[in-house]
């Protein structure tokens, strides 16, 4: 059975930086999806309900399981939950990306594409 194609990549980051380090790192997001012929819809976050950051990415065209998973990687998911992911994928779980929030969590849009 084939996994659904993903439209949004999810970043668990453990530890806060500065604005300039943020700014760097949606040039990273950009560029490393742009060189995967992935475009980025918009880029939101909130805090972790433990530490650090939840990165939430809208992309476009919706990808395969695995090419998100890897993309995660390389945008500096947490490695333990990228090793749980890849589990989740080879079992076919549809709902391999979790990430989770308190209920009350709001998302903050960091970057949003210009519509055409």
């Amino acid at each position: 059975m084939a996994l659904n194609r993903v439209g949004l990549l999810k970043i668990d980051k453990d530890c806060f930086t500065d604005r300039s380090w943020i700014r760097e790192y949606l040039r990273l997001i950009l560029d490393t999806c742009h060189r995967y012929g992935v475009t980025i819809v918009s880029v939101k976050v909130c805090n972790s309900h433990r530490k650090g950051v939840h990165y939430y990415i809208e992309i476009t065209p919706p990808i395969k399981a695995e090419l998100a998973n890897m993309l995660q990687y390389l945008l500096g998911d947490d490695c333990q939950r990228v090793d749980h992911n890849r589990a989740r994928i080879d079992s076919a779980l549809n709902e391999w990306n979790k990430l989770f929030e308190r209920p009350d969590v709001r998302l903050r849009t960091l970057y949003r594409a210009m519509r055409r």
